[in-house]
């Protein structure tokens, strides 16, 4: 996600006073690449990591050609793709639930609350939205009549235990 021109995050925590301010400070997930040509017969050697949080500076790679195993330094990018991770930080979202092996996940309670209303509604009105509206763009077993009252349980099961922890 690239950032506003002159764009300043920043996060405060208002019970524990964490403060944490810039974009240069990611706290999520990691994934590392190599590429590069092979040192032994000069092929292209294209590697990547599974994502993680601990970063490395090498990793052995062999390569696809000549079947050569060397040690090569490890270029780290943010990763985002399948972890609910808030965009700015990395750090991870606390407002998730499983729902029928998917993950749902919230920034906060009115996203919840937005969701929870549009799942829970018998008659679902477009109002216009934009095709790159969240609802729009919601898998299709969230908005499967089939499984409103399991996802709307689960949404107030997951709001009222997040209610319970932060008072």
């Amino acid at each position: 996600m690239p950032f506003p021109l002159n764009h300043q995050s920043k996060c405060t925590c208002s019970s524990c006073g964490f403060h944490q301010s810039g974009n240069d400070q990611w706290a999520g997930y990691l994934q590392g690449f190599v590429n590069q040509s092979c040192g032994h017969c000069g092929t292209k050697v294209c590697h990547s990591t599974e994502p993680t949080k601990k970063p490395y500076q090498n990793s052995n790679v062999t390569c696809e050609t000549c079947q050569q195993t060397r040690e090569y330094e490890i270029a780290w990018y943010r990763y985002r793709s399948d972890k609910p991770t808030d965009p700015y930080f990395g750090f991870d979202l606390w407002l998730q639930v499983d729902i029928k092996e998917n993950v749902l996940w919230f920034y906060n309670l009115k996203h919840l609350n937005y969701l929870r209303d549009y799942v829970s509604a018998k008659l679902r009105e477009d109002n216009d939205r934009h095709k790159y509206s969240m609802i729009t763009n919601l898998p299709q077993w969230v908005k499967s009549s089939k499984n409103r009252d399991l996802i709307v349980k689960k949404l107030n099961k997951l709001e009222e235990d997040f209610r319970k922890k932060t008072t």
